[in-house]
């Protein structure tokens, strides 16, 4: 695991190195015609060398909205890529949060939990009640900090398996979530109806798996 936190930090020094600040400046003042008419332009594609490593560093350490660049995907890409291109982004951000915080920095955790002492608190209850299941539910809530779900897991007995596929899961829930309240701005009026069903069957779905399962504690060790 300790080689995995030294490659997770590399790449987030060659991030901290590599990416232009003036985004980090446009994204915070939600500026998305900066992206969309300047940069899409001129790169095309390569734009997800901008987008992707953004939204890892966004998950580890919060410098803008990630609405912000998962209504850029859909706007640019579409439905499909759109979402594939954000599930692919929030879920490394959410694997390298993790990793840095159970295997690497213990400084910066013990940093983070004095400033989030009591929402950490209850979190980690929640997990030790609810089991993955609830970090299904805490992702899919828009304003719920990701790194704070990420650090409440790792220092939890939550092993890695059942994280990663709450983190897949959970950020799928987030972005169809966030993708259907910022539908205005991006999606035709005959799409939208059948988004929301669709919407509404997965969550059903998931719900119905894990409340199948006994949603609780046992799945914390799988």
């Amino acid at each position: 695991m300790k080689k995995w936190a030294m490659i997770i930090l590399l790449i987030a020094l060659f991030l901290f190195i590599t990416i232009n600040w003036e985004w980090i400046v446009h994204l915070r003042q939600g500026d998305m015609s900066y992206f969309t008419e300047d940069v899409f332009e001129e790169v095309g594609y390569r734009l997800l060398w901008i987008t992707i490593p953004l939204m890892i560093v966004q998950n580890v350490i919060t410098l803008f909205p990630v609405l912000l660049l998962i209504i850029m995907h859909f706007h640019l890409f579409g439905l499909i890529e759109g979402f594939l291109f954000s599930l692919i982004g929030t879920t490394l951000g959410a694997l390298t949060c993790f990793w840095f915080a159970r295997s690497f920095s213990s400084h910066w955790v013990e940093h983070f939990w004095e400033r989030n002492e009591r929402r950490l608190a209850y979190v980690l209850r929640l997990i030790a009640s609810y089991g993955v299941y609830m970090l299904v539910v805490l992702r899919s809530i828009p304003i719920m900090p990701s790194n704070l779900i990420s650090i409440a897991a790792a220092v939890s007995p939550l092993s890695l398996r059942p994280y990663i596929w709450s983190s897949v899961l959970g950020n799928m829930s987030m972005i169809w979530l966030l993708s259907l309240l910022s539908a205005p701005l991006w999606m035709p009026d005959n799409v939208f109806r059948p988004y929301l069903l669709s919407y509404i069957i997965f969550v059903l779905t998931i719900s119905s798996y894990y409340a199948g399962r006994g949603i609780f504690k046992h799945e914390i060790q799988e």
